[in-house]
């Protein structure tokens, strides 16, 4: 599960907020994802990862970090 909101991936991908939620309930409809209230939640990861742009390992990858960061509340 990733803790995050419309809002943020919005902002994270330069997209009106609309238009995540419209790629979002079709993902969900077709059973790639499911989603609740501030939580996102992959089910067919592989299928996201070749439907998605070179740059997911980079944003995946600054995630993860970010995560870390929260989870030992240092910066490293």
């Amino acid at each position: 599960m990733l803790p995050v909101t419309h809002d943020y991936l919005s902002s994270a991908l330069g997209l009106r907020r609309a238009s995540v939620t419209e790629v979002l309930i079709r993902f969900e409809e077709q059973r790639f994802i499911r989603k609740t209230r501030g939580m996102l939640q992959i089910d067919d990861r592989q299928w996201l990862e070749q439907k998605a742009c070179s740059c997911y390992k980079l944003i995946s990858g600054a995630y993860a970090s970010s995560e870390s960061v929260t989870i030992n509340g240092s910066t490293n």
